[in-house]
């Protein structure tokens, strides 16, 4: 079936389905029997009918709020709010598993399961959305999706921090077993050094550990930054110091450009750190041996930019869904770092956390702390 998302049909059509599907008595019973997200769509995924488990929990009106919205729109997906036609008409949701299941459920008429990554945003909150969509093509009086939607967010969360925390963990303390391994073989003069190496494994260690919490009581909204002022200057140097006794940086190089006009800013130190160490860490990952990456620090027109550039270019496709929670070209153990620096960035720090990728100028990933984190005002 051919779909012009561009149009949707009038609310007078919508409510006329809306009608004819509440006189058959069946549906409705089985959809008030669920207790996942169960709505009907017509042919332009507008929806014409609703189980009552979302309006409940939202108090909202079947007619007033949802008839004729598009599933992203009711869920305030960020890429719905534009203005090419809402849910379904962006090219990032091209990559959409709920756009993806309902494509397919036309086109084949069948069954289709996806997950779904949403980014939700109302007022200024922004929520990440791991969702279940299961599409199932019917007919009444016209062709329908019967559309099934579970909330997954919790259980892909955990099970995904989990294993990332593990994992680096494990790393980490198999480098420090290892360097303390070799301590017995090693002349006296040569152990300060391989002492050292070991105070910031154990280090790192810490870090990690602190990082998994902050990340928990962040995606609870516990987190409470604690803003305070920050020399430019030593907070490059550490970053700078922290990524060269880590395992990514192996015969890696990173180079610290500091163009600020101000010496100092003011900011969470340990929620900065954080979010540019991710930067660091994902740069460092993506260049070969024998390369190097660029800390930046510079004023832009409202603030301060800390940048930080490789030469390699990320295809289009990987640009449409980064700072997606879980989604990652390295494997299942990774997903979690540009998520985190959206998160920690924005929500946490008020800053703007982007990048830009080309083939002639490679990649840089970049958070803008405005004005008012720099003159010391909260």
């Amino acid at each position: 079936m051919k779909q012009d998302l561009q149009t949707r049909e009038p609310f007078e059509e919508v409510l006329k389905s809306k009608i004819e599907i509440s006189k058959i008595e069946y549906i409705r019973d089985i959809l008030a029997s669920m207790s996942s997200v169960v709505c009907i769509l017509n042919v332009s995924n507008q929806i014409v009918f609703l189980n009552d488990t979302l309006l409940k929990k939202y108090n909202l009106d079947l007619e007033e709020h949802v008839l004729g919205v598009r599933p992203g729109e009711l869920f305030n997906c960020v890429n719905a709010q534009n203005d090419t036609g809402g849910c379904g008409t962006t090219e990032k949701c091209e990559y959409c598993g709920a756009k993806a299941a309902f494509d397919r459920a036309w086109k084949e008429r069948k069954r289709v399961v996806h997950e779904c990554k949403i980014v939700s945003k109302k007022e200024d909150e922004i929520f990440q959305l791991d969702l279940e969509v299961t599409a199932t093509p019917i007919a009444f009086d016209k062709e329908y999706l019967i559309v099934s939607i579970n909330d997954i967010t919790d259980q892909k969360r955990k099970v995904l921090l989990e294993r990332i925390f593990f994992h680096d963990i494990m790393n980490i303390a198999g480098s420090l077993s290892g360097v303390l391994g070799l301590m017995p073989m090693l002349e006296e003069d040569e152990k300060q050094e391989y002492l050292d190496i070991a105070n910031s494994l154990t280090e790192q260690i810490v870090d990690e550990i602190r990082g998994q919490q902050q990340m928990i009581k962040a995606e609870s909204g516990e987190l409470i930054p604690n803003f305070q002022s920050i020399e430019i200057e030593s907070l490059l140097r550490k970053l700078a110091d922290q990524i060269r006794c880590h395992s990514v940086s192996n015969e890696r190089g990173i180079d610290l450009i500091n163009e600020a006009s101000v010496e100092r800013i003011y900011s969470d130190h340990t929620l900065l750190i954080r979010v540019l160490i991710n930067m660091v860490k994902n740069a460092m990952e993506a260049i070969p041996k024998g390369d190097r990456i660029v800390l930046k620090a510079f004023d832009i027109r409202d603030g301060i930019r800390f940048s930080v550039h490789n030469n390699t270019f990320i295809p289009h496709e990987i640009q449409m869904q980064i700072f997606q929670r879980s989604y990652s070209t390295k494997g299942d153990n990774r997903g979690v770092g540009t998520y985190s620096m959206k998160l920690l960035g924005e929500k946490y720090l008020k800053g703007n956390v982007g990048f830009t990728s080309t083939e002639e100028e490679g990649t840089t990933f970049f958070i803008d702390l405005p004005v008012s984190r720099i003159n010391g005002s909260a």
